[in-house]
């Protein structure tokens, strides 16, 4: 084939079309299907990308960008806060979050968005201040209790932060 300005020229792509294409399909060999996805018998991709999907195949974002796609990254800067012991009633304490985090998103069954007033406590766990923000929780289902729980919140009053993280959770 003719290379013109680092593209098929189109003379030779519509010989090359008409060649392969004339009477149907006329080699249906491996080489022509490298990129089908295989499936086994229950009918999952047995090579996907993410949780049985495959929408990261064409992708424009890097190949090693998206292998890494359930991990976010989650910056230990002012205004982040997490808490492992969320409370129905409001009441729940987020601590400050020291360095920075990668949370794997793969490990939680739902993920939910929450903005209002939360309180925040300093490293040692005592109550701080009243402060303004959103939260992400991220809920696990318990086989015992049978229902969904937040199995870990973040606090962000620091909102490039949060816009941060949700831009990494809609990669996913």
């Amino acid at each position: 084939m003719e290379l013109s300005s680092g593209l098929f020229s189109s003379d030779s792509l519509d010989g090359f079309l008409q060649q392969k294409w004339k009477d149907g399909l006329v080699d249906a060999s491996s080489t022509y299907f490298t990129n089908k996805r295989k499936r086994d018998d229950s009918g999952q991709a047995i090579n996907s990308v993410h949780n049985g999907s495959t929408e990261g195949r064409n992708s424009p974002l890097p190949e090693s960008i998206r292998r890494t796609r359930p991990f976010i990254h989650i910056s230990g800067q002012k205004g982040v806060y997490f808490s492992e012991r969320w409370e129905p009633n409001g009441s729940t304490l987020y601590l400050p979050v020291n360095g920075s985090l990668l949370t794997n998103i793969d490990k939680y069954d739902q993920i939910s968005f929450e903005q209002g007033l939360f309180f925040i406590g300093d490293a040692s766990g005592a109550f701080q201040q009243k402060a303004e923000g959103q939260a992400i929780h991220c809920w696990r289902y318990s086989e015992q209790e049978r229902k969904l729980f937040i199995a870990l919140s973040y606090f962000f009053t620091n909102i490039q932060a949060f816009q941060d993280v949700v831009t990494s959770l809609g990669c996913l």
